[in-house]
């Protein structure tokens, strides 16, 4: 295979990522995991792949006599993962946690040797470099895949060890602020999602007063706010003078719209597009295409909601001006409390997945989206809420921001650091002129 690699500083050189692996120890999982188990071993999916990690919400699960015959992919921990099939070029480290878990198919498995170690593969693998090879010569007949022979003879520069050690040291500590950021944001999103459930979903309050207790942590003013006594409904008991309405009653939906296939770009000129999971964050958009011909826009503070696929249900809260394509709508609060609209999407949203049709390629429509049944309690209790969660998702976003930064600047760093452009105390001054010491 003939590739176009850069020059390298004397003393750095190419070498084959089959050389840099273990013999003959790179292969891809399980072919035919059968159907999937409640209980079982579980395998790592293209699916599983996030930002750098393996998510462990949505493992599947085989049977252990499948699994058996695939003992060359099962993990122990250590190995570097790549995506081979669809979304190719994910890349994650194993954890110790993965141990005894396998792959799928899509997955392919490197055993590092040990003089290189995972994270220096998973570095330039990470790159823009590799990840331009890989996609160049990648089978797109039906689905985009890499083959074990091209990602075997992928060539991955190798400086001398103490400049990878040191290389290493620093892209891994931006990783770890990353991460830092991240966990916060899900500690503080956890802490919104269980206030919402004890106001809204259990009913805490309400069955306090109604057993002529005060309710725990709120002052006499917030507990005023609630009833104290329940009545029936057509889905159960609920607070007296609650009732469930229609979605619309308290937001405005507007399905997204497409703009001219010949108005994207990907250099930033005019307004970012969300038309699917592809620019779904965490909590909030990724900016990875824009538009001129921008038509129906989110506002900060809406919920950008995916409408078509798989992947209908995924949501992000918008934080600023997007243009909305046919893949999404948008779910606009009409009291000023779209924290509140989104906790009841969360909550909710086995019923309103529950409307999708098609069997092949589930939507939801604007008439299932609007006419989505919502308790919907007093305008004074939900603007409580919104007030005592703002602090935390301003935090949230506060966090989503810096870690985009690091990212974007872990991304700059990278590349060239990897190829001998930018020497790491040149690259350590950048880091704390960015984000200070």
């Amino acid at each position: 295979m003939s590739f176009d690699l850069p020059a390298l500083p004397e003393g750095w050189e190419y070498k084959t990522l089959a050389s840099c692996a273990l013999k003959d120890s790179i292969s891809y999982g399980v072919v035919q995991p059968g159907q999937a188990q409640t209980a079982g071993v579980p395998i790592v999916r293209v699916n599983n792949f996030r930002d750098g990690r393996i998510d462990l919400s949505d493992l599947m699960q085989i049977q252990p006599e499948i699994e058996a015959k695939y003992g060359r992919t099962r993990l122990v921990g250590g190995e570097v993962l790549l995506t081979l099939v669809g979304s190719v070029g994910q890349v994650a480290i194993a954890s110790k946690k993965l141990a005894g878990f396998n792959v799928a198919r899509a997955v392919g498995v490197i055993h590092p040797a040990p003089e290189i170690g995972p994270e220096w593969i998973a570095l330039c693998l990470r790159s823009p470099l590799s990840q331009r090879l890989l996609n160049s010569r990648a089978n797109t007949t039906v689905q985009t895949t890499i083959n074990l022979k091209e990602l075997r003879d992928l060539p991955l520069p190798l400086p001398p060890q103490e400049v990878r050690k040191d290389i290493i040291e620093l892209i891994f500590s931006l990783d770890d602020r990353i991460t830092l950021l991240r966990e916060t944001n899900a500690t503080l999103e956890a802490i919104a999602q269980a206030l919402f459930k004890s106001w809204f979903v259990d009913f805490d309050p309400v069955r306090a007063k109604a057993e002529g207790r005060h309710p725990e942590g709120m002052d006499a003013a917030t507990a005023a706010l609630f009833p104290d006594s329940f009545e029936e409904s057509e889905l159960g008991l609920v607070p007296r003078g609650w009732m469930w309405s229609d979605l619309e009653e308290i937001a405005t939906v507007i399905m997204g719209l497409s703009p001219n296939g010949d108005s994207y770009n990907a250099e930033g000129e005019g307004v970012p597009l969300i038309n699917g999971p592809v620019e779904f964050g965490e909590y909030f958009p990724v900016q990875t295409k824009w538009t001129n011909s921008a038509s129906r826009l989110s506002k900060a503070g809406d919920l950008i909601f995916c409408v078509r696929g798989s992947t209908t249900g995924r949501r992000v809260v918008s934080d600023g001006e997007y243009c909305i394509g046919r893949g999404v709508c948008v779910v606009r609060s009409r009291n000023g409390s779209p924290s509140f609209i989104y906790q009841t999407i969360n909550f909710g949203l086995h019923r309103l997945l529950a409307k999708t049709t098609g069997s092949v390629f589930p939507s939801l429509s604007a008439p299932d989206i609007k006419g989505f049944q919502v308790l919907k309690s007093s305008t004074d209790a939900m603007v409580a809420y919104e007030r005592i969660t703002e602090p935390l998702l301003q935090q949230v976003q506060n966090n989503h921001r810096k870690a985009q930064t690091l990212t974007h600047l872990s991304d700059t760093l990278l590349p060239r650091l990897i190829s001998g452009q930018l020497r790491v105390p040149e690259a350590e001054a950048l880091v704390e002129e960015a984000v200070g010491a």
